[in-house]
């Protein structure tokens, strides 16, 4: 496709009417509709009008307005990327998508992803109302997501390209008035895909709030902040492990300048320098709120585009900018006191593929544990154990290691060991989302339904698409009398796993069981 060799430059474009495309961005649709009034030329009319079409997610009708661009017309190598892009659109999302909507948000959702529908309008209209009430603004029209099934699809609409993507571990992007995320099946570990959610949509109600006037560095600092407040009542953001490379930089002096921000952190040169750019930013935001008060810092954002960033902070925080980075510089030391605590834990990687597990470990550990995987697939745990705790002794919460030695505990039925380890590395990892698959089993072989229960809640928000934690599920329910909504978690099996027949008799069991509840 015409699409892939262009669609990478789109970073660097700048339009001919550059004007209109931020209005657009931050969703003034009826100033962006009189500008286009306004244009004498019929090709440049139809080209304009095609990408507010495509800003409104009206793909087809973007394209239609395309075709009647009159072959002779000279365009640019900017608005030949945005007619190539608009087709690519068109034909995405008239080949299988489906829509999934509620009051506030319309959801694109395609093949096995059609399981997220439930959760995904559930969880959106938690973020709606939390970052609603927090901002003091909600969008006056439905907000667009669309989830993409493939890392491919989501390079070329992001417009990041595959190479960036895989580099810097991109996951999610708010970007032409919608909400672009990474199906989390397209990573064998999953991710925190319904916090990107919540990150995507403060970048989102953030553009519209400053009128797209809100710096990158104010904007990833403020979105990685908020992103799991929608769940939680203190930011969960500052995972160990990202607050180790936080002061792991400072003292080698490598803290990236905010400066070389300005672009987008996509294009820092790897995961861990993205992941350190989210600590230092986040902290900083943390910094604003903890020493001036929230209520300070959201007078910060509304007034932005009004005002001159220098000023602002002065008048905002009544402190200059460059005595306030200072300050917040000296602060990252405090961050020694909880991560000292938890040696290993690991920082907030998405991973790749299966292989990308050793790099979690390093190869001297990974000696220890691939001879302990040995041991455990002949059954022999109590040696398998002993290799894995060599490897611990490297990085005691390394969540790797702490869950193959939770795993053993568990086939042993040694409940109460593997749920010291499982809960400490929940702590210390809280986005590695074995742990949360091993507690679910852990808590059912218990008996523990509800405790289960609440352990799959965090498996869902990672890596929705294990099968077997979802037939654990099922069993539990229908074990509680519960059988609609364990007929419900067996049709989920069926579509992740249609070849398990033992889920097609327990499903066809409940059927027919609800059926002869029916007749009386």
């Amino acid at each position: 496709m015409k699409i892939l060799s262009t669609i990478l430059i789109f970073s660097t474009i700048l339009f001919a009417n550059d004007e209109l495309f931020k209005i657009l961005e931050y969703g003034d649709f009826s100033k962006a509709k009189q500008m286009i009034s306004e244009i004498r030329n019929e090709d440049t009319k139809n080209f304009y009008t095609a990408v507010y079409y495509m800003y409104n997610g009206n793909y087809s009708v973007a394209e239609e307005y395309i075709s009647k661009i009159s072959s002779n017309t000279k365009f640019s190598e900017q608005e030949i990327y945005f007619i190539n892009y608009i087709q690519f659109l068109s034909q995405t999302f008239s080949s299988g998508y489906k829509k999934f909507e509620n009051e506030h948000f319309e959801v694109y959702l395609k093949d096995r992803d059609i399981i997220l529908a439930d959760i995904i309008l559930k969880v959106l209209e938690q973020i709606y109302k939390f970052y609603g009430q927090k901002f003091g603004y909600y969008p006056e029209k439905k907000v667009r997501v669309e989830v993409y099934n493939t890392k491919k699809e989501f390079s070329i609409a992001s417009t990041l390209g595959e190479e960036n993507v895989g580099k810097a571990g991109v996951v999610g992007i708010c970007k032409f008035n919608r909400i672009m995320i990474l199906s989390p099946e397209c990573l064998p570990f999953g991710y925190r895909w319904c916090d990107t959610l919540a990150h995507e949509y403060t970048h989102f109600i953030l553009n519209r709030i400053t009128e797209f006037k809100y710096p990158l560095y104010l904007h990833e600092g403020t979105a990685r902040y908020y992103d799991t407040l929608y769940r939680s009542t203190t930011p969960l953001c500052f995972v160990i492990g990202n607050l180790n490379l936080l002061l792991e930089a400072k003292k080698k002096n490598e803290i990236i300048p905010f400066e070389k921000m300005k672009g987008s952190l996509v294009y820092l040169d790897s995961q861990q320098q993205v992941e350190l750019a989210f600590a230092e930013l986040s902290t900083f935001v943390e910094y604003l709120i903890n020493n001036f008060g929230e209520e300070k810092f959201i007078e910060f954002v509304k007034n932005y585009k009004n005002y001159d960033e220098e000023e602002l902070y002065k008048k905002i925080f009544g402190v200059e900018f460059k005595n306030i980075i200072s300050e917040w510089y000296k602060s990252i030391d405090k961050k020694e006191e909880v991560v000292k605590n938890y040696p290993g834990a690991m920082a907030d990687f998405k991973l790749t593929s299966a292989e990308d597990e050793k790099s979690l470990v390093g190869l001297d550990m990974w000696q220890y544990i691939e001879l302990g995987d040995k041991f455990f697939q002949n059954k022999n745990y109590n040696v398998a154990i002993y290799q894995y705790k060599k490897a611990q002794k490297e990085q005691p919460y390394n969540p790797v290691v702490m869950t193959r030695i939770a795993k053993c505990y568990i086939l042993q039925n040694k409940y109460d060991e593997a749920e010291k380890i499982l809960l400490e590395c929940s702590f210390a990892n809280p986005n590695y989302v074995t742990t949360y698959e091993l507690l679910v089993k852990l808590f059912y072989e218990k008996g523990e339904y509800e405790k289960a229960m609440k352990y799959y809640e965090e498996v869902l928000q990672i890596n929705p698409f294990n099968w077997e934690i979802h037939k654990i599920v099922a069993q539990m329910l229908s074990d509680l009398g519960k059988v609609k909504d364990a007929m419900k978690r067996y049709e989920i099996v069926l579509i992740l796993n249609p070849t398990d027949n033992d889920t097609k008799t327990k499903y066809e069991n409940l059927k027919r069981y609800l059926e002869y509840k029916q007749q009386f």
